[in-house]
């Protein structure tokens, strides 16, 4: 949540990263929409939002299931489909962090695409029970993913940077006020960036999983950076042997 101004405009708004691929603003008075954008590099499940009411633009309000772009929704019996982002979001649980300064928002999470078979189910009886002997299995697969952490412009309401990591990330970020946003990953790295560049300033890796969000305090004028680790899900399967161990690492910021 935070105060803007959109279009010369002062706004009381509230940010948020879908897991459908869009950054939303919504005015947090009343809910209505205000602008949308696409901040994830792979899309297709839909051609975009409308401007003014902010769905889909295939939005039909006559069908009780939506199908929006049918190449990229298997339903049952349908073979295979290829749809973007991937099941696990764009942006899903993890922690999101503001600068109340710069007007950024910054999101962490898995992107990329995902095929899977629309199953055929059988049921079992009137009541919606499904035979799952009889059932087909619904196998998908992952032919492009990724990790990456998006620095969105929330004034100009658009992408201004994006920092990419070979494993998903499932941990969260926090920026500081002295231009560095933290972030952790499932191969061990806890990794500094820039605050409007993402370049990459700093890294250090616990030797286990991280899927805890970093977090920053002071004790009197030291200020300290700390992250838990555990936790295990780990994509794409050449990182799956990765071991997982419960710790709380913490380190002296100068």
């Amino acid at each position: 949540m935070y105060d803007t101004t959109l279009d010369g405009e002062k706004r009381k708004v509230v940010g948020h990263f879908g897991r459908n691929g869009f950054y939303y603003t919504l005015d947090r008075t009343n809910g209505k929409f205000i602008k949308a954008e696409k901040y994830v590099n792979d899309l297709n499940w839909t051609k975009g939002l409308n401007p003014v009411t902010g769905l889909p633009v295939e939005y039909d309000p006559k069908l009780d299931v939506q199908i929006y772009n049918p190449e990229a929704r298997a339903l049952r019996g349908d073979g295979k489909k290829r749809a973007c982002p991937t099941w696990h979001g764009g942006v899903a649980h993890q922690p999101l962090a503001y600068h109340p300064v710069k007007k950024i928002a910054y999101g962490v999470g898995t992107e990329g695409c995902f095929t899977q078979t629309g199953a055929a189910v059988v049921p079992k009886s009137k009541d919606g029970d499904v035979d799952l002997k009889a059932s087909q299995p619904r196998p998908y697969s992952s032919d492009l993913y990724y990790g990456a952490i998006t620095a969105f412009d929330t004034v100009d309401h658009k992408v201004m940077a994006k920092a990419v990591t070979e494993i998903e990330n499932r941990s969260g970020a926090t920026v500081t006020a002295g231009g560095i946003v933290f972030t952790a990953l499932q191969d061990g790295w806890v990794v500094a960036y820039h605050d409007e560049t993402l370049e990459e300033l700093w890294r250090f890796n616990v030797g286990t999983p991280l899927k805890g969000a970093p977090v920053t305090y002071a004790i009197g004028p030291k200020q300290y950076l700390a992250v838990q680790t555990s936790g295990r899900h780990l994509h794409p399967v050449k990182f799956d042997k990765l071991e997982n161990s419960s710790y709380v690492f913490v380190f002296a910021l100068n």
